[in-house]
């Protein structure tokens, strides 16, 4: 437990640190993520097994279930951005997109390996490794589910206000515990995947109008 959970925090650390310390480009962050979330953990803990990854023991009840909390989640997501907007530095938004090379170009690819690949690689890490690590106990649903809210902090950080990063974190806290219960009855990550899936959607119909129509 205690070398999944250092592993974690370095590896969040670091991401964040390039997130805001380094102007890079959106691909050279995807790379640093992918080393960090998928290729050291598998080499590092590969004798686990990686039990979460059976997606086929999951059954239709989870994933019905899972379809429709997505389908209510990315419509909360809409939902709160029509109403927050006025809040949201959507200047600075595209300033930060434009410097990660997010045009109207490369936009349709980088959004669909958001929605393929990062929901995959976040849900893969934070859904499937790290309970897996700490073991069944209540650590197991608050602790990776805080960390993933907290690895998120400085994607909204140049764009929300105080409250609405408060709001913004915490939505992703309990997020992160409602994906986490999803998987519990299958044991694998497939229905929380479906969800965050939707509800990277929501996030890139949003991204759709800022780059496009803003």
């Amino acid at each position: 437990m205690k070398r999944g959970l250092s592993l974690s925090v370095i590896s969040i650390v670091f991401l964040l640190w390039i997130e805001q310390s380094l102007e890079v480009a959106y691909l050279w962050k995807t790379v640093a993520k992918a080393m960090l979330f998928l290729f050291i953990p598998v080499i590092l803990f590969r004798k686990s097994g990686f039990p979460f990854l059976r997606m086929r023991l999951t059954d239709q009840k989870s994933m019905k279930v899972a379809i429709g909390s997505g389908v209510a989640i990315m419509g909360i997501i809409l939902v709160a951005f029509i109403i927050l907007q006025p809040f949201i530095d959507i200047d600075a938004l595209i300033v930060d997109l434009s410097k990660a090379g997010i045009t109207t170009l490369t936009f349709p690819f980088i959004a669909l390996y958001i929605l393929l690949g990062n929901s995959i690689l976040e849900e893969f890490f934070f859904r499937g490794l790290l309970p897996n690590l700490i073991g069944k106990s209540q650590v197991q649903y608050v602790l990776p589910s805080f960390l993933f809210a907290v690895y998120h902090i400085t994607i909204f950080l140049p764009w929300f206000s105080l409250p609405l990063l408060v709001l913004a974190v915490s939505g992703l806290w309990i997020g992160g515990i409602i994906f986490q219960l999803a998987n519990e009855k299958s044991g694998t990550i497939l229905p929380s995947w479906t969800i965050h899936m939707f509800a990277d959607i929501g996030v890139l119909i949003v991204g759709i109008y800022v780059i496009y129509f803003y």
